[in-house]
Formats: C-alpha cells, structure tokens, sequence
C-alpha cells in the first residue's frame, strides 16, 4: 500500500522561484524513505507539501489517498511533523514536555499522565523524565521532540534534518528511535545531508537537484547508477602513501589476482568499499574538489 503518491509536483514560490518541477514518486506503508539534495535543492519545500503547510502550484499529491489541499484536515490526523528548527523549552522537563501537549490535544490528566509515561519509556527517556532540557544532551532532547511528535500514535511522520548539530551518539540514539518505529509500521520521510545516516536508515531514496527528481531507488541502486564500486588499495606496508595503487576492480577473478600478486610481493591490500557519498556527488553532477571549495 502507498502512504504517498507524488505525481508531477511542482512549487513556485511568488517572485517566481520555481523550488519544485515535475517531482514523481510514492512511499511505501513502513518505509524509511530519505530525500537528498544540496542545499536549496527544494527537499524541506517538498516535505512541507507532504505535510499540508506549502499549497504546491502544480501536479498531484496525496498523502492516504488524500489529495494534500483539499484533504489537509483528514491528513493531519494521521502525521506528525519534526521540523529542522524545533527546539524543547531548556526549563522545562522530559516529562512536562510531553504530558502538557497531551493536555493541549484535549487529554485528561490522568490519561495524559499515563501516555506521557508511555512514551517516554518507548524511547528510553523514562530515567531522564524530570531533567530539564537544558541538563539533557542534544540527542536527549531530540528524543523528547520525537516523543511530542509521537503522542498522537501517527501513521506518517515527517523528520527535517532530525540528526543536525548532534554529536555520534546522539545521531545514533535518533536512529535506533527511527527504526523502531518502522518495525512498528509508521512510515518515515525524512530529508538529511548525512550520507551515513541514509545508507543506515533509508529502504529507499530520491535526490533532489535544483527542484528535480535525479534519482530514486536504493542506496545499491544509486552506487550502481553512479558506477561506484570497490576499491582496492595496494601499497607498502608502513608506506607515507606516495606510492600507493589504487585500484578499480571489475571482476572478483582480478580482485583475487590483486591479492595474490600483493602477498607475493609482501604488499599491504586495504579494501575500499563503495560509499553513498560518492554517488551522490556524481549524480548530482559535482565533485570532491567543488564540495571542498
């Protein structure tokens, strides 16, 4: 079943910025499904449609069947939002955050009491519920977010850069909190510029350039299409690396020739694999130097 269907969108901002052309696709129930793209490139635009907050100004989208103007109340019964810029109330707690917004969306104290402590421990934040935020590490807080995103059991949850400005830990602690909820079946659109976090997250992928669709399919999809493979890095051992090879392989018959050729020669062999960051750098048509610059 599709949660999405995106049939040539498009959005063109007053002034005549056009941020979306002709964007197609659908998102599977379940799925992480993550959108790449530079910046500017029409990605947070493109989730914000999704959501009901922009009217797009051309093509078709639906979210549960629902056309995103015209069905935007019965939409946002079903979703919930995390965008890039929300951030917790520093004085106030985990647990507070939670049980007043239960309040807010009409619960009853004991009802709100009893969700909020649901969650929290959904989350592994229950030791943590009456630290204040600003006590708390930054994945802790982003954590307390997903939990007020997540009170209303939604179907579909919308994640703008969910991992931005968190340290290793924190950005890992979001993602366990991101597969869990696909093992649940909530389906997860989230826009990053975290090649990792994609390769970790996402069953499938779209990159945005310029407000086109330049590809859609997997992580080994998009690897593929860029002609990114293995590597193979043959040097000495302890070498300062000015004499290093470095290989391109076609085949396993000549990755094996490779390793054979260094034991005889009692060379090192280090085994590179292919990344999404590389594909991504190639589809999008620029390169290491140019991201450096």
């Amino acid at each position: 079943m599709d949660v999405v269907e995106v049939e040539g969108l498009g959005k063109t901002y007053p002034g005549g910025t056009e941020a979306l052309k002709d964007v197609s696709f659908r998102v599977a129930k379940g799925e992480v499904f993550c959108l790449l793209g530079r910046n500017g490139a029409g990605k947070t635009t493109l989730l914000r449609v999704l959501a009901t907050q922009l009217m797009p100004t051309a093509g078709r989208a639906t979210v549960f069947g629902q056309e995103v103007v015209r069905g935007a109340k019965a939409i946002r019964q079903r979703i919930a939002v995390l965008p890039q810029e929300a951030r917790p109330q520093m004085m106030l707690s985990a647990f507070d955050h939670v049980r007043l917004l239960c309040l807010i969306r009409g619960m009853s104290r004991a009802d709100a009491a009893r969700r909020t402590e649901q969650v929290l421990r959904q989350f592994d934040l229950w030791e943590h519920k009456d630290k204040l935020c600003a006590d708390l590490s930054g994945g802790l807080r982003q954590r307390v977010l997903l939990c007020m995103a997540l009170i209303a059991d939604p179907e579909l949850l919308f994640l703008d850069e969910p991992t931005i400005g968190l340290d290793p830990l924190g950005r890992r602690q979001v993602w366990a909190a991101v597969r869990r909820l696909a093992e649940k079946g909530v389906t997860v659109l989230l826009t990053t510029h975290y090649m990792d976090e994609a390769e970790k997250l996402a069953n499938r992928l779209a990159i945005i350039e310029k407000g086109r669709l330049t590809f859609l399919g997997t992580v080994d999809d998009a690897k593929a299409k860029a002609g990114v493979g293995m590597r193979l890095i043959v040097e000495a051992p302890g070498g300062n690396g000015n004499s290093r090879e470095v290989l391109h392989p076609s085949s396993n018959e000549e990755i094996l020739r490779v390793v054979e050729r260094a034991i005889r020669e009692g060379l090192k062999v280090t085994f590179q694999p292919p990344s999404l960051e590389e594909a991504f750098i190639h589809i999008v048509g620029g390169s290491i130097d140019d991201e450096a610059a």
